[in-house]
């Protein structure tokens, strides 16, 4: 005997009260990442607010939204983006700034060895000037 007349409105609220959960989570999720500057797509979204992507697929109003952020969010350069971009003479000033700074080093390494062999060289004189005295 099946039942003509089911009772399912319990059904019903439960999952209208199940959606809107869904979409203040979806929301809340959203407003974080924005402000915590984190990439927008369904993806992040999903797991942030811990709904599936199919949730955020279908409704309507939702994937509008992520969708217009995500478009926004494109426009704007990240530092890998800015690396990717440096022209061909920015790389060049950069290696030739590189390589000014080992001749100076090169310099400087070269300096301290020759002040290193003078006082070695003093250090044995006077070594030699204190085992005459003895």
């Amino acid at each position: 005997m099946a039942n003509n007349n089911p009772n399912i409105e319990g059904l019903l609220s439960h999952a209208t009260e199940k959606k809107v959960n869904a979409k203040a989570k979806v929301e809340t999720a959203i407003k974080k990442m924005l402000k915590e500057n984190i990439n927008i797509n369904f993806n992040s979204v999903s797991h942030a607010a811990n709904v599936s992507k199919t949730f955020l697929y279908k409704e309507q109003t939702i994937r509008d939204r992520i969708e217009y952020l995500r478009k926004q969010q494109e426009g704007l350069s990240s530092v890998k983006s800015f690396k990717r971009n440096v022209s061909e003479t920015s790389k060049d000033v950069i290696i030739e700034a590189l390589k000014n700074k080992i001749e100076n080093l090169n310099r400087k390494i070269a300096t301290l060895e020759q002040e290193k062999e003078q006082l070695q060289f003093q250090l044995k004189k006077d070594l030699g000037k204190v085992y005459e005295n003895i």
